[in-house]
């Protein structure tokens, strides 16, 4: 059934709602139920009762959401495991010897991210997680970490020629292509469209200015200065035991990676016909259950590592895991939620009529813009970029073709603004799975890392539109395009930010600096 703008108001309560009380889970919660309600016209007990026994129970038992919280709780016992060990603490000491400042803590955290390019929940976990002990040290707040983590981790997987998201956007384009009814190849066009992808471009040089020039706005510079004032120092975490050497912590991360990767391989490749591209391997490729088996073998490497060092024994390394779950639970009823509103939403056609917007008549120079704006507020509602783009791809290319069948520059900057716009609303939305997961592994409290991330975020987002999308969309090319946002970006930092000596001592924070993982 189509509840047109009535399909809205889950969403729109669920942000109000952890907007005014800050109780994410209760937010959601309520969300859910009152889009069983709406679903079932009314019906209170019968939409609750269904919003349990259908969303939510549904949610769980998605194999592939089952696999993610596995994956997490398995990271989480990791962390645990080569934290106590003291092989963090090791692994912060010899980083430390080459971040000599918080600004080159951030640049090292940026890179870092754009190294781990192949999957974006690895990213939030491995990256947050590493860089958290360092960013303590250097008195880095963890809301800057987790919008450095969640800045380039959905971001440089989606623009990645190779990781875990190609497969699913080149299927989504070829779809579109297909109902189109034009012979084109599908990974071809989606390598074409990669210039017009502004918003996760301009995202991650974005990061890279902010940590180089040592600025921050907005909620995220009072937090740092907070964060100045109040950090403990280096060496007042009371739970290390061991003394492990830094290898104990790197092997397990390095097992983490190239376990995943070679699973990635393996997978795909039983899949695939003989002999054929990397991409198709990896469209074929089961991500999820690649990332459980490297985790599970990134968990188990810290066991035997911790053992055999003697910096722990095996009851205190299984105390040690134990304790790394436990700090999971609350972010995995979250996620959990988050999952459940999520197909709330679709149930009740919410993208749908979102993209309903498209089917008027419009100039075809500014179907980008209205692409990229409308994946945006889908993506923002659902908390889901590949929900986006599943929907919106097979809609967006035919109509680009119909407005545009001359000239390919019309489809290939729609097909790349889907994309974007879809990475642009998950990017800022709070019920998103990579807002959650970076909170989890930077180890910040969610909606600290929504409000500090979001003015980040809106700013490349209008410099997307301004500089992206619209000239773009009026035949300019998309490199000179790219070109003006990365210098308006650069301005815009100018402008607006500030370094930390110029923050006035006198300013609230807006975010507790010392807060545990979400």
């Amino acid at each position: 059934m189509d509840h047109g703008v009535l399909s809205l108001a889950p969403a729109a309560v669920a942000i109000a709602l952890a907007v005014l009380t800050r109780n994410v889970i209760v937010s959601l919660f309520s969300a859910v139920a009152l889009a069983g309600i709406i679903h079932l016209d009314g019906d209170v007990i019968g939409g609750v009762a269904h919003s349990l026994d259908k969303t939510v129970v549904g949610a769980i038992a998605d194999v592939d959401h089952a696999k993610t919280i596995l994956f997490t709780v398995m990271i989480g016992a990791m962390v645990g495991v080569i934290g106590r060990s003291g092989g963090t603490r090791s692994l912060v000491e010899a980083l430390a010897r080459r971040a000599k400042s918080p600004r080159s803590v951030q640049v090292l955290s940026w890179l870092a991210g754009l190294i781990v390019f192949f999957d974006d929940y690895a990213n939030c976990m491995i990256v947050g997680s590493s860089m958290g002990p360092l960013c303590d040290r250097y008195k880095v707040s963890r809301a800057k970490l987790a919008y450095i983590v969640d800045s380039t981790a959905a971001p440089v997987a989606s623009l990645a020629l190779i990781s875990t998201w190609v497969g699913f956007e080149v299927g989504v384009i070829e779809e579109g292509l297909k109902t189109a009814k034009v012979d084109i190849e599908a990974y071809g066009f989606f390598v074409a469209g990669w210039p017009y992808r502004f918003y996760p471009v301009l995202a991650m040089a974005f990061v890279g200015m902010v940590a180089i020039s040592g600025r921050d706005f907005g909620a995220m510079r009072r937090v740092r200065a907070a964060q100045q004032e109040k950090a403990d120092p280096p060496g007042a975490d009371t739970q290390i035991q061991g003394k492990a050497p830094a290898w104990v912590a790197v092997t397990p991360i390095l097992v983490l990676v190239g376990v995943t990767m070679a699973m990635l391989w393996l997978s795909g490749q039983a899949k695939a016909p003989a002999g054929a591209p990397l991409f198709k391997v990896l469209e074929q490729s089961d991500g999820y259950g690649s990332i459980v088996y490297g985790s599970f073998c990134a968990l188990s490497t810290a066991f035997l590592l911790t053992v055999a060092t003697r910096s722990l024994k095996l009851k205190e390394s299984t105390e040690a895991a134990i304790g790394g779950m436990k700090l999971m639970f609350e972010a995995m009823v979250v996620l959990l939620l988050a999952w459940s509103l999520s197909a709330a939403m679709k149930e009740l056609n919410t993208p749908q009529y979102l993209v309903s917007v498209l089917r008027t008549a419009l100039p075809a120079p500014l179907l980008p813009t209205i692409t990229f704006l409308v994946g945006a507020v889908i993506s923002f509602a659902v908390g889901s970029s590949y929900t986006t783009m599943g929907i919106m791809m097979p809609m967006v290319v035919p109509l680009a073709f119909e407005l545009s069948p001359d000239d390919m520059m019309i489809p290939l900057a729609a097909s790349g603004s889907v994309l974007a716009g879809a990475c642009f609303g998950d990017h800022c939305s709070p019920i998103s799975d990579t807002t959650v997961l970076s909170s989890i592994g930077s180890g910040c409290k969610l909606l600290d890392h929504v409000r500090t991330q979001l003015p980040y975020a809106l700013v490349i987002g209008v410099i997307s539109v301004a500089c992206g999308t619209l000239p773009a969309g009026y035949g300019l090319n998309p490199w000179i395009c790219l070109g003006l946002g990365a210098a308006a970006a650069l301005l815009a930092l100018r402008l607006l930010g500030k370094p930390l000596s110029e923050a006035p001592e006198d300013e609230p924070s807006e975010a507790d600096p010392d807060a545990s993982p979400a």
